[in-house]
């Protein structure tokens, strides 16, 4: 008995967890190249073993209870807006643009960029936009901005490259705040991506809210028949104590 209090405990726990990675993928519907999040999830017993030996082990049947083990992004390409500004930048294909910022190396699929005092491409958080020769950077007087081949062309000059990187592993990076990640080893070697920047485009939100929301809906009922499987139990057990612990 006491095993289905934990049991339904755990269920509610895991099903808060979802409701926060959920809630944060519906309060970035609207952010330019964010990747939306899954939970991923594991029995107790799987959980219960990593945490005393390190190592997932066979201990017989599945676990009674659920945890959320962690979770996952979606690197799904999100639609593309059409904007007509020359400084925003949509990915099509694979990649990423890589950005310097005062913590290291980032990459990200937001293309919305701008320019800083010194004539040099930064994101809206002001982090300096990557090429193949350094920082990309206009020279003044830049009246004509175009990309051909992903490569910078200004009053009709090649300028620079934009520095995309792809990974063997997209899933292996990791949130870094925002709509940046950070390499982690489990992304693999970064190489040379395929992808061709599409000027005047931004690539939306992956989010679909249709089926965010069901899953906010379906992720509530679980919460509540759990809430309800907990007061069964308790009124349970206490007819055990009041009425059978008297006989």
């Amino acid at each position: 008995m006491i095993k289905g209090l934990y049991t339904a405990a755990s269920g509610m726990q895991a099903s808060l967890q979802k409701n926060n990675i959920i809630s944060n993928n519906l309060a970035n519907i609207n952010t330019t190249g964010y990747k939306k999040e899954m939970t991923v999830n594991k029995s107790f017993s799987e959980e219960l073993v990593t945490r005393m030996d390190g190592e997932v082990t066979d201990i017989g049947q599945g676990g009674s209870s659920v945890v959320v083990a962690g979770a996952t992004t979606d690197q799904s390409t999100g639609s593309f807006k059409k904007t007509g500004n020359k400084l925003d930048w949509a990915i099509e294909g694979s990649g990423f643009f890589t950005i310097q910022t005062p913590y290291g190396v980032r990459y990200t699929r937001n293309g919305d960029f701008t320019i800083n005092k010194q004539n040099q491409v930064v994101t809206q958080n002001g982090y300096l936009v990557r090429g193949e020769e350094g920082i990309l950077k206009l020279p003044p007087q830049s009246e004509q901005v175009s990309l051909k081949n992903n490569k910078l062309v200004v009053n009709g000059e090649i300028i620079n490259k934009v520095k995309l990187k792809d990974f063997p592993n997209k899933a292996g990076l990791e949130k870094a705040g925002g709509t940046l990640f950070r390499w982690t080893p489990q992304a693999g070697q970064a190489f040379a991506a395929q992808g061709e920047i599409q000027q005047g485009f931004l690539e939306q939100s992956n989010v679909n809210v249709v089926e965010e929301m069901v899953k906010m809906i379906a992720n509530s009922r679980k919460y509540e028949a759990n809430q309800k499987m907990i007061k069964a139990h308790d009124n349970t057990l206490g007819k055990a104590v009041n009425q059978v612990g008297k006989a």
